[in-house]
């Protein structure tokens, strides 16, 4: 898509398939892998199949990846594709990378990309398990499927670093069946990998910037989110336009789930409940723009509202005194212990 870098493939499981993590994600392999539940080479495969004489029903029965889409819908069943893990900078970050020069642009994207990979080989190593039997049997998948593309504004051209991960529901297993994962697993610790990558990015940040963190309240009377120091934050505000519009459909849905549930929901019940106010507040895609076009839109629209001094100093304000930045920086922030796996 113009504007955007190309999909690329990720994860132990590409060796099964005959694709390599940072290959592009083609047009066709996006529907064969993501969009029927097929190899990625399943054209060249069925055709040689059916060279060798094959039935052309068994020819294509040989490019599926485990249980047969039609079988799935003749059962009246919906199949279930992909799970998509979205990874988002924290908004004061977002504001750095936007607004902020050459290198601090580069080291935020540096370390953004190392978190999902953190994140993501956590999701690997400690929770992805394969299920069949209709679920009573399950055994350990460490290797993933996973198509990743990046994004750099929402949906009202504001600046939104963050990439749509696609874990490919399905994993092989030793004896090289495919099988689909147990998908309400990863459900349960969407909330985990998304804290994993917001801990291991911001860390990096701040060693290699020598920056240092405080914790912010977003939302009243929940836990607060640690931001960049000295980050203004009129200008995190600024970038922040859908949360400003989800603000009072979180409030109004989270109202409802109170009174209907006498108790005000855990962290897996808000990331659902936010999940389902950026549907009712998302608006219409737009043709997608280069990077270098929106980094100038940013910056002249931040400097109409706020001026100049304020834009160059946003940079300025968040290195903390007396400190140099670069590798070899002091970390000033330390994450809390180890994430559980348990459900």
């Amino acid at each position: 898509m113009a504007g955007l870098p190309p999909g690329r493939w990720w994860g132990r499981g590409l060796a099964a398939l005959g694709l390599t993590a940072g290959q592009t994600v083609t047009e066709r392999q996006m529907k064969l892998v993501l969009g029927q539940l097929r190899h990625p080479d399943a054209d060249r495969i069925e055709r040689e199949l059916l060279d060798d004489g094959a039935a052309p029903e068994a020819a294509r029965l040989a490019t599926g990846l485990g249980q047969p889409v039609e079988e799935i819908e003749r059962r009246k069943a919906t199949p279930l594709f992909a799970l998509d893990f979205t990874f988002r900078a924290q908004a004061s970050l977002i504001v750095l990378w936007a607004l902020g020069d050459a290198h601090t642009r580069q080291v935020v994207e540096r370390a953004h990309e190392g978190a999902i990979a953190t994140a993501l080989c956590w999701l690997e190593d400690e929770v992805a398990e394969t299920r069949w039997s209709s679920g009573r049997q399950r055994a350990k998948a460490p290797a993933l499927v996973v198509a990743k593309w990046r994004h750099f504004d929402n949906r009202d051209g504001f600046p939104l670093l963050h990439d749509h991960c696609l874990v490919l529901n399905r994993a092989q297993r030793p004896d090289g069946s495919w099988y689909a994962l147990d998908t309400v697993r990863l459900f349960q610790n969407v909330v985990a990998a998304g804290t994993l990558y917001t801990l291991t990015m911001t860390t990096e940040v701040c060693e290699e910037l020598g920056l240092a963190t405080v914790p912010r309240e977003v939302t009243p009377g929940l836990r607060p989110v640690m931001e960049i120091a000295g980050v203004d934050q009129e200008l995190i505000d600024w970038s922040a336009t859908r949360r400003e519009q989800m603000a009072p459909v979180l409030e109004r849905i989270t109202d409802k789930y109170v009174r209907k549930h006498k108790r005000l929901p855990g962290e897996r019940g808000r990331h659902g409940l936010g999940w389902w106010a950026a549907q009712d507040t998302r608006r219409a895609k737009k043709t997608p723009k280069p990077l270098e076009q929106l980094r100038a839109w940013w910056r002249t629209s931040a400097i109409l509202r706020f001026g100049e001094a304020m834009v160059d100093g946003c940079w300025s304000g968040a290195v903390r005194p007396g400190r140099r930045s670069g590798p070899g920086s002091a970390r000033w922030w330390t994450p809390p212990s180890p994430l559980s796996t348990s459900p």
